[in-house]
């Protein structure tokens, strides 16, 4: 059979062919900001009413404080496709800011599938017309094997792993 002709592949072939195609696509899929539908948190009742708010809160800014307050900790991110986070840690002190005057607040993350740049902001639904507080994966820094051999290498925890990382990303030196 010369090189030009087509052959077809055996199913086991085919097997390997799929697996490392949806290997791939695990692989480059953080390459680009990954929309997330859902978002679990922890809520803190007690501190939201120290802070003399109320659930539901009534505005995008309220969220924002409640979660710099601690008063809310993400648990789970829920992507478009399904693929679930296990929040480890969250930071929330911005690590950058983007978009039209500052509109859009980068942090970190660290979950189960890797240590993540994550964007959030204020969006406008037209149906119903509301504020929505959008969320996104805006970058992952290292996979979850990348997490481990910095971890194992330095000694640290997950929120040593999370606070070097954000003194590097900030410029800070410590």
């Amino acid at each position: 059979m010369s090189e030009a002709e087509w052959r077809g592949r055996t199913s086991e072939e085919s097997i390997r062919y799929s697996e490392n195609s949806d290997r791939r696509y695990k692989e480059k899929k953080y390459a680009f900001q990954v929309g997330l539908k859902d978002l679990d948190f922890v809520i803190d009742e007690d501190k939201i009413k120290a802070l003399g708010k109320a659930l539901p809160f009534q505005t995008i800014s309220q969220a924002e404080e409640a979660l710099c307050s601690k008063c809310i900790i993400p648990r789970l991110f829920i992507e478009e496709d399904e693929t679930m986070h296990q929040v480890l840690v969250f930071d929330h002190r911005p690590i950058g800011y983007n978009g039209f005057k500052n509109c859009v607040t980068h942090s970190l993350a660290l979950t189960n599938q890797g240590l993540f740049e994550v964007g959030r902001y204020s969006a406008l639904s037209l149906s119903p017309q509301s504020r929505n507080w959008m969320w996104f994966l805006h970058r992952r820094w290292a996979t979850p094997v990348e997490v481990a051999q910095i971890q194992e290498s330095y000694k640290w925890s997950h929120h040593e792993l999370l606070e070097h990382t954000y003194q590097s990303l900030a410029g800070l030196n410590y």
